[in-house]
């Protein structure tokens, strides 16, 4: 079983576009054990300040498997996903770009409820 990691617009991205991603991904070939970093928490808690899709994101990332972790946003993300050799589930073209320069693993959200690897 391989490890994947949510970022924090995978989770909002996924409440507007009202995405069941436990459903979406029983979809693909591989099964994945889904994590979310305890930073992506931080950054959900500080955006759920006057903002919806935030809250509802992060109730929503209570669902999985929440790891502790170390740093902020992006990098974060990236250390866990080196640490644990995970997939990276983001949309954010930034993000997406470090972690495929360092062979990273990325799955995107497209055409509102397909996933694609990246």
């Amino acid at each position: 079983m391989e490890n994947l990691i949510l970022d924090t617009n995978a989770l909002i991205y996924a409440i507007k576009n009202k995405i069941d991603i436990k459903i979406e991904i029983t979809k693909l070939v591989q099964t994945f054990n889904i994590l979310v970093p305890q930073c992506v928490i931080y950054e959900l808690n500080g955006l759920g300040t006057g903002n919806w899709y935030a809250r509802a994101a992060l109730k929503y990332a209570h669902n999985f498997n929440i790891i502790p972790s170390e740093g902020k946003a992006d990098n974060c993300i990236h250390l866990m996903a080196e640490r644990l050799n995970a997939y990276v589930m983001t949309n954010d073209r930034g993000l997406i770009k470090i972690l495929k320069d360092d062979n990273i693993k990325v799955i995107i959200i497209s055409n509102k409820k397909s996933f694609h690897f990246y």
